[in-house]
């Protein structure tokens, strides 16, 4: 009987161990996500959000820049949006073709993910100007990579430093929560477990993204119909 017991415990105390660690699987990003990042990388904005470029024209200055040192990578299907839409933006010609023209906020953004994890790669952004012929405004002309007119807001990321970023992994888990400490109430992702047909995995809370279904290749990320600016940007020695 005492046999019997001990045995019992021992298995009940096996079965409890195993429970803890898958429980702590499924409620954080794997280790190995979080080494393919660079280091240090704040999970909340902070020093990453100081001097952050004020206008949409300084952002895409930023972001040819980071182009041209390899930290902004755009996948060879987009390669229009250098030309088409961040080259307008930085020399202010813009105007001459305002259906390019690609949300302050957008650009931001990217410049502050770029500090954030060492480089940042894009898959889509404005489609009017820039897309792999199958995701167009044509076909489908109410996405936030087509509107709002003059200033579309969203974009798709696929990597972030050297992290593959598909929505259903976790250095999306790691990204997203980063993203909601600075974006503005009423912004949106791409992330849906159960519903996307990525199947279930753990999602972070947020308190400023909402989620919808979207395909398992990128994260998409948008500002919705939100006007706000990006909260917390501070100017150094303010």
């Amino acid at each position: 009987m005492r046999r019997l017991r001990r045995t019992s415990l021992r298995v009940a105390f096996a079965l409890i161990a195993l429970l803890v660690v898958a429980g702590f699987s499924a409620a954080a990003p794997a280790p190995s996500a979080r080494a393919a990042l660079a280091q240090p990388a704040e999970s909340t904005c902070v020093e990453t959000c100081v001097d952050v470029p004020a206008t949409a024209q300084a952002a895409a200055q930023k972001l040819l820049e980071d182009y041209n040192q390899g930290t902004l990578i755009i996948e060879w299907a987009e390669r229009a949006i250098i030309p088409n839409e961040l080259q307008p933006i930085a020399n202010g010609t813009i105007g001459q073709t305002p259906q390019c023209n690609i949300d302050k906020r957008t650009l931001q953004t990217l410049v502050i993910i770029i500090r954030n994890y060492g480089s940042v790669q894009v898959s889509d952004l404005n489609r009017h100007c820039a897309n792999d012929g199958v995701a167009t405004c044509a076909s489908n002309p109410t996405s936030r990579h087509c509107t709002p007119p003059g200033a579309p807001n969203a974009m798709d990321l696929t990597y972030i430093g050297s992290a593959r970023t598909r929505g259903n992994d976790g250095p999306t888990n790691i990204l997203l929560p980063f993203l909601d400490s600075f974006l503005p109430a009423g912004s949106r992702a791409g992330q849906a477990s159960g519903a996307d047909g990525c199947g279930a995995y753990w999602m972070p809370p947020l308190r400023n993204i909402s989620r919808f279904a979207d395909y398992c290749t990128h994260i998409h990320i948008d500002f919705g119909s939100s006007t706000g600016e990006l909260r917390g940007l501070t100017r150094s020695g303010s």
